[in-house]
Parts: C-alpha cells; structure tokens; sequence
C-alpha cells in the first residue's frame, strides 16, 4: 500500500468552503434554503471523510507507542484496528453524501432552516427514501426533474462499483458480527478438525481479509468516492456560491427576514 498517496490526496479538503457562513444565509435562505442546508451536510461529508482518512493514515504507524507492545502480533492487531475503524468511517460517508441530496431535494422553507427542521429530516433519510423521492420528482416532468434525474444517476452508479459494495459488505460485517477477522490474527476454523467419509464438516466463521486486500480496497473507495462526490456538488450548489458579497441593504433586508420568521 502506498501511503504516500494517500498522504498527498487531500484535494477533499476544498468541500470544508461549502459549510454555509452568514453570506451564505444572507443570500440564499429566502430565495434557496435547501442549497444551505446541502452546503451544511456537505460539511458533515468532509468532516467524516478526513477523520476516515486518518484513521488510514493511523495503520501506516511504524510505531504504536503505548497503545501497543514491540511483538509484530500486537502490531498487527493495533494496525487492523484503525484499518477497521477506517473502513467504518469511510462507509459511514456515503450515507451521509445521501442526506446531501435528501437535504437539496426536501421542500424549500425558509422557517424549515430557521428553526432546525432540515436537521429533524435528515433523520429520514436512508438510500430507498432517497431514490423514491428522486423519482418521484423525475415523473412530475417539472423543472428540477433533470437534475433529480442527474442526481439519481450519480447516486446509483456509486452504489453499483465493485469496489463500494465490497466496502459496504465489509462494513455490514462488521455491523452485524462486531469485527471481521485479519489473516494474522490468531485462528478463523472454518471446518471440525474431524470429517466424516473424507468430507470437512463446516463450523460458523467470519470471512477472513489480509490487511493487502483491505488496505487496497479503501484506497481505491478513497479515490472514487471524490469524484462521486464532486459530481453531486457540482449538480447541486450554485456557482456563485462561494461569491463573499452582498449589498448592505440587501443583508438587512434578509436578516429581518429571518427574523421574522422566529417570532
């Protein structure tokens, strides 16, 4: 694994400009709340992908310190354990890149955003909620059924890479049996040490991984999961987003807007 790359891909790191500030809500929580509250998901997104990306960086450690003894068993099991805890973070991400279309695509309301309802909904969001809803806007022919339509295209062919249902089948592994187990780290029996007529009985086991595989795995869900995710910010957030200026009056206009709105 080469973890110098991994090191070096940090062009993520531009997706943190996207957490809405107050220009933002000056100048897009009347006329487009819901761009807000993508930009604030978008956030999450960032936050969750650098703390899965240092959880990688972790298991590159030459030396654990005091969380580990100097025996190469004791290596292995701290190595696998930020690999696991990696690979649970970057699974975590995707999930989260759904509640960024969900947040986009909920009703525009300017009350909804003042008064936290986009954080209560997002709370609704799971990928058959997300594909019904996008679908639902792509048969009303309207005008956002082409970016719906864009968006839905986006999501279901992350969904369907190889290497993202591996991941996922991974993470549902370690949901359902609390770990998965690392070739290295002590015995996996997958049959009775007895047979009978020369046939292996089997034993319940946990599908084992060599910390190659995995490591491999999650660098390549690393790459594909930027660019999936540059698609739907490019789809989603206006291009004069990041654009700092507002007229005075204009600003005072929308903060009593807002205003308003709490009452």
């Amino acid at each position: 694994m080469d973890y110098d790359s991994l090191r070096k891909s940090d062009a993520f790191f531009v997706w943190h400009n996207y957490r809405p500030l107050d220009v933002q809500y000056l100048r897009y929580a009347s006329c487009n709340p819901s761009v807000i509250a993508a930009g604030h998901k978008i956030d999450d997104v960032f936050l969750a992908f650098a703390n899965a990306r240092a959880s990688f960086l972790f298991a590159d450690a030459n030396d654990f310190g005091e969380i580990s003894s100097e025996d190469d068993f004791s290596k292995l099991y701290a190595k696998t354990h930020f690999l696991s805890y990696a690979l649970i973070e970057y699974a975590i991400c995707l999930d989260i890149s759904w509640q960024v279309v969900w947040a986009y695509i909920q009703p525009a309301s300017l009350e909804y955003l003042m008064k936290q309802r986009y954080k209560d909904m997002e709370k609704e969001c799971d990928r058959e909620s997300l594909l019904a809803q996008l679908q639902c806007a792509i048969s009303q022919h309207g005008p956002g059924s082409y970016k719906a339509q864009t968006l839905m295209d986006i999501v279901k062919s992350f969904d369907c890479d190889d290497d993202v249902v591996r991941l996922r089948a991974i993470y549902n592994g370690i949901k359902h049996q609390g770990s998965i187990h690392f070739e290295g780290l002590g015995a996996n029996f997958t049959s009775l040490s007895i047979g009978v007529n020369g046939k292996a009985l089997p034993m319940l086991h946990r599908k084992s991984y060599s910390v190659e595989e995995v490591e491999t795995l999650m660098f390549s869900y690393h790459q594909k999961f930027q660019v999936y995710m540059d698609k739907l910010i490019e789809t989603i957030i206006p291009k004069d987003y990041l654009n700092g200026n507002i007229p005075f009056d204009e600003a005072f206009i929308q903060l009593m807007r807002m205003r308003n709105v709490m009452g």
